[in-house]
């Protein structure tokens, strides 16, 4: 007869290892239920992406920081509204300086990078570019001339040019004082020795001085028929001389005027004094030309340049000349006038970026509208 407490003893320890056998199996059954549920909640609802990152070139009034803080520009307000259509993520990145701007773009620090930012084939040749987001051109200001001594060169100029005009007026006016001292001496009787007779050369010359200016004085009068004859004649005349006179150098200063706001040529720069700011479209327009400039760090500084006469002009993008000038140099700065060269902005973007196709379309989208039209033009009016 067996002993059911011997079977019981040894059972026992092997039931235990049962147990524990069975119990770990099911908690690395709960582990891996775990795990995979977890798998799939991963892939059902993935990371969101980082947000894109947008560098903003720091040049007004296309991309800055406003005083309080915030970046505001043309070109931002455009950025914003095409991540509304991509639904881009993104955050924004002031850079002072262009070099920066494409440095950071070619060693991936940066998505994408708005602002003044003009294609050309030397920036092309180191990052790609979006659809043209904004028409643009390099342009030249030049310093305005004003005060006395400017306006004094400006009478001279137009005198010298109207010289024999001058020349011509100045011969009749002595030719008739003389005529008509020569017919004066022999006068009537009960003239001579009046103050108002014209008895000497000297007031022939006065005579016919006073009659050209229409002044008039009477002081002195012909008393003979062919003293008067000759006076109606060279009143007539003079009438016609002054008006030509005073009509011609008006519209040489007129001209000089239209001159000075018409189109600038290239050629129009050689022998002056040029600014630019460094790694501008300008300084690359000026550095294609071979033509020698002063670069400064940023466009407010090459303009105080021009400002303060240590340059003649500075060549930059039209768009920004023209916004600093209204801004603080309109007492002293010309707004450019016509283009150097035409040339487009765009936003841009690392070699062979994802983000261009999507972004072309949506910047087509949006600058085609009269409401976007609407809205650039009102940046540049601020």
């Amino acid at each position: 007869m067996i002993d059911r407490r011997a079977n019981r003893n040894i059972a026992g320890p092997a039931g235990r290892v049962g147990r524990l056998v069975r119990l770990a199996l099911a908690g690395l059954g709960a582990v891996a239920a775990l795990a995979m549920a977890t798998d799939c909640a991963s892939r059902a609802e993935p990371a969101l992406p980082e947000p894109l990152r947008v560098a903003v070139y720091d040049v007004p009034p296309y991309g800055y920081v406003a005083e309080d803080g915030s970046i505001a520009g043309v070109s931002v307000d455009l950025w914003r509204r095409v991540a509304e259509q991509t639904q881009w993520q993104f955050r924004f990145v002031p850079v002072s300086d262009m070099e920066a701007v494409l440095s950071g773009l070619e060693q991936g620090r940066y998505d994408a990078a708005i602002g003044a930012i003009t294609i050309t084939p030397e920036r092309s040749e180191r990052v790609d570019f979006s659809y043209p987001a904004h028409r643009s051109g390099v342009a030249a200001a030049f310093r305005k001339d004003t005060g006395p001594l400017s306006a004094l060169a400006s009478y001279g100029a137009a005198a010298a040019e109207l010289s024999p005009l001058i020349l011509v007026i100045a011969a009749m006016l002595v030719v008739t004082g003389v005529a008509m001292w020569f017919l004066e001496r022999p006068s009537h009787p009960a003239a001579q020795g009046t103050e108002s007779s014209v008895g000497t050369l000297r007031d022939g010359i006065y005579w016919a001085v006073v009659t050209m200016t229409t002044v008039g004085y009477g002081d002195k009068t012909p008393k003979t028929n062919w003293g008067r004859m000759i006076a109606i004649f060279w009143m007539l005349g003079s009438v016609v001389l002054v008006s030509l006179l005073s009509t011609s150098m008006v519209s040489r200063l007129t001209a000089e005027r239209v001159e000075s706001s018409v189109d600038v040529a290239a050629s129009d720069l050689t022998g002056m004094k040029l600014a630019a700011a460094a790694h501008s479209s300008g300084a690359e327009y000026l550095d294609g030309l071979h033509l020698p400039y002063a670069k400064f760090q940023n466009l407010q500084e090459a303009l105080d340049s021009l400002a303060d006469g240590r340059s003649d002009a500075v060549v930059n993008s039209v768009g920004a000349l023209r916004y600093f000038i209204a801004k603080r140099y309109a007492k002293v700065v010309q707004m450019p006038q016509g283009l150097l060269a035409p040339a487009y902005m765009a936003v841009a973007l690392p070699a062979g970026s994802p983000l261009k196709k999507p972004l072309d379309r949506a910047l087509m989208k949006i600058t085609a509208g009269p409401e976007w039209r609407s809205a650039e033009e009102h940046f540049f009016e601020r």
